[in-house]
């Protein structure tokens, strides 16, 4: 199976360092506008010329081509998605898919009538982590659910002109970094439901920067089965990157849900009893999400299963982050 990247960005490299575990996968060509990126990761990644692409819409022509990783700024997937479907290329889009919630609506109707496959790419949920943790959940180790509380936040305040702190560009630190533990608690949330659950949103505040960027902010969900989440995102400060499970008999710790490695673990503490447990991944956090894909689509499905990174999964996603964000800018002008 052929694979093309469109953007050589920090994910795009990450993406593209991910295919050697692999005989019947290839990275077969890459697209950039910049060409001094086409030329020193075309060189390093043993690109044919022929398959380096300064242009988006050529590589979206590239017969040979099956597979397209949209890596570019957020405020640029839509087209470029669109353009993906139209082309009939089978689709991984870096998250967030898109930056509101009427393109994620146009884009997932566009997607039913055209048949093409699409993931949005938040490669955690695909790990084994996080299937163990789901396991751990149905079999009541902690009890039952009562609260999920989860922090992500990297201080990138240092980086001049980062693209985290442009609004044009889809910038701020709902979009980059809600979607992992938005992700996480719908997912759980919908466990023992056999449709997706939508959370209310009883509490959302943070820091609004000089240039309308939410540099940091939370937000408190609450659930129809009960289910409570606090989430926590900053863009400057680092934060524990801590997820805990809460329930009426104790709580399980998890300390890098949103990039394990090929042994992570869990630590589950009862109240009579303090325990870790150990999971092993036969591939990496992106080759792994590589060959999901790949299996997906040659098992001839157009999107991942019920409880994974599905199109309504997206889309409730690009949902909660839009209110989300409304409610903040909302507060900040009053």
């Amino acid at each position: 199976m052929n694979w093309g990247i469109i953007g050589m960005g920090y994910m795009a490299k990450k993406f593209a360092n991910s295919f050697s575990s692999f005989n019947n996968t290839k990275l077969l060509a890459i697209a950039s506008k910049s060409l001094f990126k086409l030329k020193k990761y075309g060189d390093k990644y043993s690109i044919s010329k022929n398959y380096r692409f300064n242009d988006y819409d050529k590589i979206l022509l590239c017969d040979e081509i099956d597979n397209i990783y949209i890596s570019t700024i957020n405020n640029s997937h839509f087209e470029i998605i669109n353009k993906a479907i139209k082309s009939k290329k089978n689709i991984l889009c870096e998250k967030p898919m898109v930056t509101n919630y009427k393109q994620a609506s146009q884009i997932i109707n566009k997607l039913r009538k055209n048949n093409v496959f699409f993931m949005e790419s938040v490669p955690y949920i695909l790990h084994p982590l996080t299937d163990f943790l789901i396991k751990l959940i149905k079999e009541k180790t902690v009890g039952d659910l009562i609260e999920i509380i989860s922090t992500f936040g990297n201080d990138k305040s240092k980086k001049n002109n980062h693209r985290l702190f442009d609004k044009n560009l889809g910038g701020g630190a709902i979009l980059d970094l809600g979607c992992y533990p938005i992700t996480f608690s719908n997912l759980i949330a919908s466990l023992e439901n056999n449709e997706n659950q939508m959370p209310k949103i009883y509490d959302a505040n943070g820091i609004i920067s000089n240039n309308e960027v939410d540099t940091e902010a939370s937000i408190k969900l609450c659930y129809e089965n009960g289910l409570k989440s606090n989430i926590s995102v900053s863009i400057i400060n680092n934060m524990e990157n801590k997820t805990i499970l809460v329930g009426n008999k104790g709580e399980i710790i998890i300390n890098n849900l949103w990039s394990p490695g090929l042994k992570s673990h869990v630590e589950v503490n009862l109240k009579n009893r303090y325990y870790k447990l150990f999971v092993q991944s036969k591939y990496s956090l992106i080759e792994n999400q590589i060959n999901d894909v790949n299996r997906l689509i040659n098992n001839n499905k157009l999107e991942a299963g019920s409880k994974k990174m599905n199109w309504v999964n997206s889309l409730n996603n690009a949902y909660i982050l839009e209110k989300w964000k409304q409610i903040l800018f909302m507060k900040n002008e009053n």
